[in-house]
């Protein structure tokens, strides 16, 4: 249960992604923007990235108040990493589930370039966000 409550943003965000992307297309208003499809995979996936990489940020600081956490030198960049490969994974993963699970939708490999693409610009951030926050 401490997981769920510690991840619950993360959880959200994973239930959400994965919901829009099994609903019917049909749902989805049409917009007349050029790629707008590639543009919604990009935010969501660097969305998740983001709130991803923030929950473990904010665990490891309120664990840093409490005194359970010792220094960490260059693990941050690695689990932001393992973060943004989970991202892309899932990605791929809801594609192909798109392809295979749904009537009205199909895997598209640009979609899982747009999501990976959105995953890495998230973890740049993430690392920047470290660089000038860090304590």
């Amino acid at each position: 249960m401490k997981f769920f409550r510690k991840h619950v943003f993360t959880l959200f965000a994973l239930l959400l992604i994965a919901t829009l992307s099994l609903m019917p297309s049909q749902e989805f208003p049409q917009v007349n923007v050029r790629f707008a499809d590639k543009w919604a995979h990009w935010v969501m996936y660097g969305f998740l990235t983001l709130v991803m990489g923030t929950e473990m940020i904010l665990a490891e600081t309120k664990d840093k108040k409490k005194g359970k956490v010792k220094k960490t030198g260059g693990k941050a960049f690695v689990q932001f990493l393992l973060i943004t490969v989970f991202s892309c994974f899932f990605g791929g993963l809801m594609e192909l589930g798109q392809a295979y699970l749904t009537t009205s939708r199909h895997g598209d490999w640009l979609d899982v370039v747009a999501n990976s693409f959105g995953a890495f610009c998230a973890f740049v951030l993430l690392l920047l966000f470290r660089l000038v926050f860090k304590r």
